[in-house]
């Protein structure tokens, strides 16, 4: 989308919020990679499936927007106002299900030793997801785990593999997927096993 036409729209919705006719930002599915929408109001604004990949979103006003199905990837949500959206740091998680061993009051969980944005995660240390989302979107923001490590090496192949532990609470399942809030990484599993 052209600047012109992105800086019309959210003048247009600055209105709309404000009472002073205009109308709301109807984003649903905008190609919005690498905007400059820093400080940005879009409270009330539909994003759904938008591509937010690289956006500047820092310090905007994203308060009830809908960003279901938004491609966040690499977005940067810094100091944005995140309240009523499905990154809500107060939203609750649905839970871990029974494809999950128990230890106690945590579950242990199985994913790559590398991340885009982490060269290795450490055995000992806890990470925790920038943003999380309770959104239903399969990728979205959050930590992503498998209930197994067969599970795991089905999606990724034979790279190595970590064994984590989080608490049930804070695991969100969205399709197929699982993303958690919070790991600590157990140990590091170098070769492929096969788990019983």
């Amino acid at each position: 989308m052209k600047d012109e036409a992105l800086q019309t729209i959210i003048i247009e919705h600055r209105k709309w919020l404000c009472a002073e006719g205009g109308t709301r930002a109807n984003l649903r599915g905008a190609d919005l990679r690498d905007a400059d929408l820093r400080g940005a109001d879009l409270c009330d604004a539909d994003l759904c499936d938008a591509d937010l990949c690289g956006t500047g979103l820092c310090g905007a006003n994203l308060r009830r927007a809908d960003l279901r199905g938004a491609d966040l990837c690499g977005a940067n949500l810094r100091e944005a106002n995140l309240r009523g959206t499905c990154l809500d740091p107060n939203n609750t998680p649905n839970g871990a299900d029974d494809s999950f061993v128990r230890d106690d009051e945590y579950v242990i969980g199985y994913r790559t030793e590398k991340a885009g944005h982490i060269d290795q995660y450490r055995v000992g240390r806890f990470y925790s997801a920038d943003w999380f989302s309770t959104a239903d979107t399969e990728c979205h923001p959050g930590l992503y785990l498998w209930p197994t490590l067969d599970a795991a090496y089905g999606y990724s192949g034979s790279v190595p593999m970590i064994r984590v532990r989080t608490r049930p609470e804070c695991v969100h399942k969205a399709g197929t997927k699982y993303r958690c809030q919070w790991f600590e990484v157990l140990e590091v599993i170098a070769e492929k096993v096969t788990v019983e």
